[in-house]
């Protein structure tokens, strides 16, 4: 570790959470270490001093830490987007948080500050339990300490909760969940998709991803396709969402909800990430919260059989599936197999963007009238 900083003026304190670590003075330029996009709402003023012995990361705690090897991801996102290459011996600031990715990784926040991974180029850390075939392991990091206040208090994005309530919430504004059978089966992109076709005719819509691993790729998507307002779970003070509890979980859904109530859309479009299957995202979709909340549902799926399966499911749950989306409607086979077994239409991404699809789903949804969406 570099010579230690002399404090400006910092009274060093033990920590009263975690008592068996020293707070030291922050030893490093934090302009110098590249800062990943999940402490995109972080004060850096509150940065002050480092804990580095005897003492367990919870999830959303920021940690410094060294690139030691890289491997699967070279690059980290910065919080304005831009992914930066990364290089042995630079210097990150990630937050600790879990990770399922099936296409990915699974990896899970350690008990201590022994060396670790960065499973996300969105900046987390954590432990690597397994990974796809598909790709590398993770890249190696070790952290070299806590980030904490002038306290000696670890700092955690939960501090930095960004959603505001709404005053005047306005319950009546059409509220569209994009779920999916998997990760990648089309849930981002289905979501732009609305939100394009909407804008274009002319409706206010705002946009939101309540799980998933943090990162901006999909945040950027939804503001690009015409998205008024676009938030997602970072900014309620969250990395990921793995390992959260529903509660939380749904907590985070009405917070988002009323934030973007308070911007007065036409339309809101919630995603969801990973699939229906995924425990989190099952128990929140099963939540009495999401459901009493939910005006109408579009399901993602990569093909047929999961197209299927997962509107039953839905359905039992008495969803508003309004469409079937995603990976299998680019599949005209795909697409046929389902049309024979449901009425639920499947709506392309071409059908989705076209002139005048907004009218019709905007108009669908509040007069009830659910089927035929994509009939001239």
């Amino acid at each position: 570790m570099k010579e230690i900083m002399k404090p400006n003026n910092i009274k060093l304190l033990k920590n009263d959470v975690k008592k068996s670590s020293e707070p030291l003075p922050f030893p490093f330029d934090i302009q110098e270490c590249k800062k990943s996009f999940v402490t995109r709402n972080v004060n850096l003023d509150d940065i002050k001093t480092l804990l580095t012995e005897n003492i367990k990361p919870q999830a959303g705690d920021l940690v410094i830490a060294e690139v030691t090897r890289l491997r699967q991801h070279c690059r980290i996102e910065f919080p304005n987007g831009r992914r930066s290459r990364m290089f042995v011996k630079d210097k990150i600031l990630v937050s600790y948080g879990n990770r399922y990715a099936p296409d990915q990784f699974e990896a899970i926040v350690p008990d201590d500050l022994s060396p670790c991974h960065l499973v996300a180029g969105g900046g987390i850390a954590a432990k690597m339990r397994y990974k796809s075939q598909s790709v590398k392991p993770a890249t190696e990091i070790k952290p070299l300490g806590l980030v904490g206040d002038k306290d000696g208090k670890v700092i955690n994005l939960s501090r930095y909760n960004q959603l505001k309530k709404s005053q005047h919430s306005d319950v009546g504004i059409p509220v569209i969940v994009v779920a999916g059978s998997s990760m990648n089966a089309g849930k981002t992109t289905t979501v732009a998709s609305l939100v394009k076709g909407l804008s274009a005719d002319g409706y206010k819509v705002a946009a939101a991803k309540i799980t998933g691993t943090g990162s901006g790729c999909d945040l950027w998507h939804f503001l690009d396709a015409g998205a008024n307002v676009a938030v997602d779970f970072t900014d309620a003070g969250y990395a990921t969402t793995y390992k959260v509890q529903s509660d939380d979980i749904c907590k985070i859904f009405e917070q988002t909800l009323h934030h973007l109530q308070s911007n007065n859309p036409d339309m809101i479009v919630i995603e969801v990430a990973d699939g229906i299957l995924q425990e989190e995202t099952a128990d929140f979709l099963k939540s009495e919260t999401a459901k009493s909340m939910t005006t109408a549902m579009v399901f993602t799926a990569g093909d047929s059989c999961s197209a299927i399966y997962g509107l039953k499911w839905l359905e039992e749950l008495e969803y508003n599936v309004i469409g079937i989306s995603g990976v299998v409607s680019g599949n005209p086979l795909g697409s046929q197999e389902v049309s024979k077994l449901t009425d639920v239409p499947v709506i392309t991404k071409k059908e989705m963007i076209s002139a005048g699809f907004g009218h019709r789903i905007y108009e669908s949804i509040l007069n009830r009238e659910l089927k035929q969406l994509t009939a001239e």
